[in-house]
């Protein structure tokens, strides 16, 4: 029998060294990979079946794919990256003081003129059609843009 004609034992491929959040590619896709993708948190935790032992999530934490160092500042008009601080500390939401100033600036902004077209909507005598149509709209402009100005005292308020 042929070199090419014998079975295979399962996979040509590399076997992974240990554990089940080992899986080796057939070439490296980048040079820290080493060669295996890393599945994701969710993908771990659901391999190791129902009511996982709590003793495993550091190990899986750590093997699994890792989240990004890096995000934008909070404020939608900045582009600027924050970075996750390598000590303890809280992370920083805004690159810089000003951006945060001004992100506040512009909520409170935002959420004061709602308040006043909604109070202009419920006025006694109603507005006219043509006014109101252009009042609500106002207003929908308005809530849109807030979602991208959420309120970070409530955001802050879930932690210990």
């Amino acid at each position: 029998m042929g070199a090419a004609s014998k079975p295979t034992q399962g996979t040509d491929q590399p076997q992974p060294k240990s554990g089940p959040t080992t899986r080796t590619t057939p070439e490296p896709r980048s040079r820290s990979s080493g060669g295996r993708v890393r599945p994701s948190y969710s993908v771990l935790r659901a391999r190791r079946g129902e009511e996982p032992r709590l003793d495993t999530v550091v190990e899986d934490l750590q093997a699994c794919l890792q989240p990004k160092v890096t995000a934008t500042c909070m404020n939608p008009d900045c582009s600027e990256a924050c970075t996750w601080p390598n000590g303890r500390g809280r992370p920083p939401l805004f690159h810089d003081r000003l951006c945060h100033e001004k992100y506040h600036l512009i909520r409170r902004r935002l959420v004061a003129e709602i308040a006043d077209i909604d109070e202009a909507l419920e006025r006694q005598p109603r507005p006219s059609s043509e006014e109101r149509i252009y009042l609500e709209n106002q207003l929908a402009r308005r809530r849109w843009l807030l979602l991208r100005y959420p309120d970070l005292a409530i955001e802050r308020s879930d932690r210990p």
